[in-house]
């Protein structure tokens, strides 16, 4: 998660998912529905790409975290 001018802006590196908002909560919140949202097209469809096969890892702990576990490992909270 990086500072802008404008507000925040959050990606995963070596993953296509990236957020913004204003605030850094946004940003994160924003990170977690594009998470969500790459899971879900991972499944339907992107696991057979050669681009997105090795993506299963971060597939799997979407699908098996809430929300707020994964807004703590995205903020790197530890419990």
């Amino acid at each position: 998660v990086v500072p802008e001018a404008d507000g925040w802006s959050a990606f995963i590196p070596g993953l296509p998912v990236a957020a913004d908002g204003a605030t850094f909560e946004e940003a994160i919140d924003e990170l977690v529905d594009a998470l969500r949202e790459y899971a879900h097209d991972w499944q339907e469809r992107l696991q057979h790409a050669p681009n997105h096969r090795e993506n299963w890892g971060i597939v799997q702990l979407v699908g098996l975290s809430n929300d707020e576990q994964l807004r703590d490992w995205l903020r790197g909270s530890e419990r």
